[in-house]
């Protein structure tokens, strides 16, 4: 999926079949504002961890420092990228609207899947370490190449969380998968210019504001809150509210979208601060970090106080890019943050910051 509705609604869990309900005065509940305090955890750490893998030898020259980087590289989102998501997303969202209950247990498999490996790929370097890479040799497996012993070994637990959330719907093991996913898409895909990253945020702020706002007068229906809300999978992280009231548990909410996306930014930003020494506390990350946090609050802020689903990008998209746009003018690097930094500079320059 794409950009998703940032705090639309809050869900109720169980009696109602997990379908959101809107909640009043929820701009009152503290749940709003823990709502931007953990997606800006999750993208801290996720830009950590895409800049530094844990437990990796990122020294310039280093083995594994040129392997990562290599493969860092051919998840690079080229500007043609940028509209093939969108135009793929359209699609998708159009899919499931029409075809919601014929696709949704193929669409829970999928996910089903995804998450696993995605919850996989979190744990193991800290599991390598763990077990002081007692698990580390491959073993050649038809179809998939060189796999590490250690895969195996992961895998029930995998497997065991996904089919607990499977059969039990907790927020918290969604909450668990849905984390898994953000990072596994942060650390996988990223963007190589302020030119990718401003084609694929603005392409996303018309995108929200469509399928939010305008897709009902043409379907009837608004096409973004049906599926981001009918679908129950983990695409989006849920937040019980403190003030709760009824007989069951409610949420409130953030789609995986409205934290993926200005996230790749958010990525670049810290690479380009790595590329430049910038300690990131006075750099582009930091700056990037408040917008993307004043956006959010104000998002969360405006779905309270009107009950409207409210689609994130409207403020995650100014939010981001200009912070980012006037570091860059002032200090007179907009053009070569505009064109991008190549692997190599940033790779030379991987571990001077001690980040």
């Amino acid at each position: 999926g794409g950009p998703g509705v940032a705090g639309a609604h809050n869900s109720s869990e169980g009696g109602d079949g997990g379908v959101p309900t809107a909640k009043k005065d929820s701009s009152l509940d503290p749940a709003n504002l823990l709502v931007v305090v953990i997606a800006a955890v999750i993208l801290v750490y996720a830009s950590h961890r895409a800049l530094r893998p844990p437990f990796m030898d990122m020294t310039p020259g280093s083995g594994e420092a040129m392997a990562y980087e290599e493969q860092a590289e051919a998840g690079e989102m080229q500007l043609q990228t940028a509209f093939i998501f969108v135009v793929v997303a359209s699609c998708s969202l159009m899919l499931i609207f029409y075809f919601m209950s014929a696709m949704a247990v193929l669409i829970t498999i999928l996910f089903s899947f995804i998450a696993a490996l995605a919850l996989g790929a979190l744990v193991y370097p800290y599991a390598d370490a763990w077990t002081n890479n007692r698990f580390s040799k491959e073993m050649d497996i038809p179809w998939l190449g060189p796999v590490p012993q250690l895969f195996f070994v992961l895998l029930p637990f995998c497997a065991a969380v996904v089919l607990g959330w499977l059969l039990t719907k907790s927020w918290i093991l969604n909450n668990v998968l849905a984390i898994s996913l953000i990072i596994f898409f942060l650390t996988s895909v990223r963007l190589s210019s302020l030119k990718v990253a401003s084609a694929l945020l603005i392409l996303a702020f018309f995108y929200d504001i469509f399928w939010v706002f305008l897709s009902s007068n043409i379907f009837g229906q608004n096409v973004m809150v049906k599926v981001a809300t009918g679908l129950d999978v983990p695409i989006k992280i849920l937040v019980p509210l403190i003030f709760s009231t009824g007989a069951h548990m409610q949420f409130t909410l953030i789609g995986l979208g409205d934290i993926v996306l200005p996230g790749l930014l958010l990525c670049f930003a810290m690479r380009f601060d790595d590329s430049k020494g910038v300690p990131l506390t006075s750099g582009y990350f930091a700056a990037t970090m408040v917008g993307y946090c004043v956006g959010l609050t104000v998002c969360e802020i405006v779905v309270g106080c009107f009950h409207l689903a409210q689609p994130a990008m409207i403020y995650l998209v100014p939010g981001t890019l200009i912070p980012f746009a006037y570091v860059a003018h002032s200090r007179g690097e907009l053009g070569e943050a505009w064109e991008g930094l190549t692997g190599h500079n940033t790779h030379q320059r991987l571990s001077d910051n001690g980040v």
